[in-house]
């Protein structure tokens, strides 16, 4: 089960978990627990970004 993407993966394990060691889903889950991390990360950089741009861009008050 090592192609395609991990939600169609977990999804697939779902549907028949009993055909799956628990290492192995828990490998699965790990992957994806590290990807949400990974994306989080990037949303919040992101963010950051955005109010740098939005304070850059604000006329100065005063």
């Amino acid at each position: 089960m090592s192609s395609g993407n991990i939600v169609e993966r977990l999804r697939a394990m779902a549907a028949n978990i009993d055909a799956f060691r628990r290492d192995k889903v828990e490998d699965e889950l790990s992957e994806a627990a590290d990807v949400i991390e990974r994306l989080r990360a990037e949303l919040d950089r992101m963010d950051k970004l955005l109010e740098s741009a939005r304070a850059a861009a604000a006329p100065p008050q005063g």
